[in-house]
């Protein structure tokens, strides 16, 4: 038995296009691979169901609904979808099951809103492919050890997909005897596959950004921690730790561009920067306390209520933190809580900033350069760069808000347009 691990994003099951990723499925199908399919709730705000619908109809109940029942709420767009896609392959005279998360055996911590993957019990995902069915899994979510719902946090269905094959690729046998192998993940998006930078900052553009054809282990948690759209940051952890390939592909097509995520993959350019990532607004907040065990209380704090945050230099006493806000969580209101209770003076900078990165193994080696490379092209544009934060294969530039798309298009147009190999 072949198993695929199937995901698609919130566009590929909106309405208009279910009959699309309904031929993916199809597709695999056809070449003798059993699909097991995670599906996301429909994208865009004003589809039934949707990620922000439910957030703004849970908020109408009440702004302060207890997390345990905003993700039970969160939820159903996922269950929706699932059904929905599970009755059309149907209908199609194939056979299906739909399971939500906890049906199939993923189990998590009980952190609502941002929950970890602790085990997976695969039992019924297991029997439903002995019957030969096509199983689809609600992405998004699993149950506690006491049966309650929890989601884990956005992007949450890559979560999902990589976790079921993890557990599948250590699943030597299925229940009645039969051999399992794995293939390649299949992360389903409305792009080529991973791209050298966000094309949404590039709709108005001349130029636009490329297709990376391959990419390391490495280089997608990099690029994942930094903002870029590659997969859900936890996901990619997961496949990194567990060398579970992946391949990123666009759901509008069968064939054409895709990239390959895997620890066997050779570098498709010669560039030295592989991509640009960027995330932003970010909120800065400044800490106001001497003691020197400030950094370290503070990074547990963060940790603990699981922020995406970057420690920034300063050069007075105290610290600078860049935060990064996410959707349905009070970041702001959250921090301010957890400060206030333990006495830490602090206070928001009003300023918005983005962090834009350079990501790639090829700048192992000259990275000093590259730095200085960075750093000219960005002023001699007008950008006004406040710091640079150092990875073992990235450079980041916290920049004002105002100037974070520009200067996206300048370090892409330096490092990726204009690069031998490109």
């Amino acid at each position: 038995m072949k198993v695929v691990v199937q995901k698609f994003g919130g566009g590929c099951v909106e309405e208009e296009n279910q009959e699309l990723t309904a031929e993916r499925i199809m597709e695999a199908k056809d070449v003798d691979l059993m699909p097991v399919i995670v599906i996301s709730a429909m994208g865009r705000q004003g589809n039934p169901y949707s990620t922000p619908d439910l957030y703004a109809l849970a908020h109408k109940i009440s702004p302060n609904i207890e997390p345990r029942e905003l993700d039970l709420l969160m939820s159903c767009g996922e269950i929706l979808s699932t059904a929905r896609m599970a009755h059309l392959l149907r209908s199609k005279g194939y056979e299906t099951i739909a399971l939500t998360g906890g049906q199939a055996g993923l189990v998590t911590d009980p952190y609502y809103n941002h929950a970890r993957i602790i085990d997976i019990q695969p039992a019924h995902l297991l029997r439903a492919l002995d019957e030969g069915e096509m199983v689809f899994v609600a992405g998004f979510q699993g149950v506690t050890t006491e049966h309650a719902i929890t989601t884990l946090g956005e992007g949450g269905s890559d979560y999902t997909a990589v976790a079921l094959a993890v557990t599948l690729q250590q699943t030597p046998r299925s229940p009645i005897g039969e051999e399992i192998e794995v293939a390649p993940v299949h992360i389903y998006k409305q792009v080529d596959g991973v791209m050298t930078a966000n094309p949404a900052l590039f709709e108005d553009c001349s130029s636009e950004p490329l297709n990376i054809a391959t990419l390391s282990y490495e280089e997608m948690v990099v690029m994942s921690r930094l903002g870029a759209d590659v997969i859900q940051h936890k996901a990619a952890v997961m496949a990194h730790k567990h060398h579970l390939p992946v391949q990123v592909r666009n759901f509008t097509h069968a064939g054409g561009a895709f990239t390959e995520i895997s620890r066997t993959v050779a570098r498709s350019h010669r560039r030295e920067v592989t991509g640009v990532a960027d995330m932003g607004p970010l909120r800065v907040f400044v800490v106001h306390d001497d003691d020197p065990r400030c950094g370290k209380r503070l990074g547990e704090l963060l940790d603990r209520d699981r922020f995406n945050f970057y420690t920034l230099p300063t050069e007075g006493e105290g610290m600078r933190v860049a935060v990064k806000p996410e959707k349905y969580r009070d970041v702001r209101g959250m921090i301010s809580h957890i400060f206030r209770d333990r006495e830490i003076p602090f206070e928001f900078v009003s300023e918005e900033f983005g962090l834009v990165s350079i990501v790639g193994e090829g700048m192992v080696g000259s990275m000093e350069d590259i730095r200085g490379q960075a750093l000219e092209t960005l002023k001699a544009n007008g950008i006004e760069v406040d710091v640079v934060l150092e990875g073992p294969m990235s450079f980041s530039f916290l920049v004002p808000e105002g100037q974070h798309q520009d200067a996206v298009h300048r370090l892409h147009r330096r490092f990726i347009e204009e690069a031998p190999g490109s």
